[in-house]
C-alpha cells in the first residue's frame, strides 16, 4: 500500500506547538469522538485560556472549525495534517523502542523532540525503516541492501512490501478505513465530511465505538466490503476515506 506525500509542517507554516495541538485533538477524537478545549487542556496539561489561543490559530489556517463553548472539530485539512503528525510519531516512538532499545518509559519525550527536529525526507526513510523491519519479523534476516532497493525501486525479496501486496504498518493505529487490508479489524472512532455524507455514513451504521472486520477490497480498493453488525457492507472508497478508525490487533 502506498502511502501519500510526507507530512510537510512548512506547506501550512506550522510551529511544533500548532502540531501538537492537532495531534492531541486528533488522539482525543479517536478515543472518544468529541474533542472540548477541557479535554485538550488536560491532555496537553496546559491553561484552557492557551487551549483558546492555539484554537484561534489553527481556526486561522482553516485547520480546525472552533467557537467558544462547543466542541472542537477538524476540517478535512486539518484531519489530513493532524493524522499524519499522530503517524509519524508513533513511528518515531517505535524506532526509539524496537530498532534501538530504549526503555517504553524514556521515549515519549524524546519522540516529541526527533519528529519536530529532523526533516520530512529523512523522516519518511526512518519511517520506511520502521515499516520494513517490521514487516519481515524478528526471525527474518534481511540485509542493508535489500532495504536500499526497496527504497530505490520498491522491490522487496521477500515481497511483504511489495506494490500488490495491502500492507499498514504496525506503527499505525488509528487511521481512515480506506486504508485497511482484507482480514484487518477496527472500531470506527469519527466519520468526517460534510453533514449529508455524515449522514448517510450513520443510516449505514457507521457509528462510533462500532467494531468491523475488512472482508475484502475490489482492485484499486473500490469498493471495500466489511462486516459490521452482524452483516456485509459495500462502501465506495471515497465513503471509506471519511470513516476514521482505530486499528484492533488480535
Amino acid at each position: 500500500m502506498q502511502r501519500g506525500r510526507p507530512f510537510n509542517r512548512q506547506d501550512m507554516n506550522l510551529s511544533h506547538s500548532m502540531e501538537d495541538y492537532l495531534e492531541a485533538i486528533y488522539n482525543i477524537k479517536v478515543r472518544n469522538q468529541v474533542a472540548r478545549v477541557k479535554d485538550i487542556s488536560r491532555e496537553m496539561n496546559v491553561r484552557m485560556p492557551s487551549v483558546t489561543g492555539a484554537l484561534k490559530a489553527l481556526a486561522d489556517k482553516g485547520l480546525v472549525i472552533y467557537q467558544p463553548y462547543e466542541s472542537v472539530e477538524l476540517t478535512q485539512a486539518g484531519l489530513d495534517h493532524a493524522r499524519g503528525i499522530a503517524h509519524r510519531h508513533t513511528a518515531v516512538r517505535e524506532f526509539l523502542t524496537s530498532v534501538l532499545g530504549l526503555p517504553e518509559e524514556d521515549v515519549e519525550q524524546e519522540a516529541c523532540g526527533l519528529e519536530h527536529a529532523i526533516s520530512p525526507e529523512t523522516l519518511d526513510r526512518l519511517l520506511k525503516l520502521v515499516d520494513f523491519i517490521g514487516a519481515h519479523g524478528d526471525d527474518k534476516a534481511f540485509r542493508l541492501s535489500d532495504f536500499q532497493s526497496f527504497l530505490k525501486d520498491g522491490s522487496d525479496p521477500d515481497g511483504d512490501m511489495s506494490a500488490d501486496v495491502c500492507y499498514l504498518p504496525a506503527t499505525i493505529k488509528s487511521t481512515r478505513l480506506s486504508e485497511l487490508c482484507p482480514g484487518m479489524k477496527g472500531r470506527i472512532a469519527f466519520v468526517s465530511g460534510r453533514k449529508p455524507i455524515r449522514k448517510r455514513l450513520v443510516e449505514m451504521g457507521m457509528t462510533s465505538d462500532t467494531h468491523f472486520e475488512v472482508l475484502r477490497t475490489a482492485p484499486f480498493g473500490d469498493p471495500i466490503e466489511i462486516k459490521i453488525r452482524g452483516y456485509n457492507l459495500s462502501l465506495r472508497r471515497s465513503e471509506a476515506e471519511h470513516v476514521e478508525v482505530e486499528v484492533i490487533n488480535d
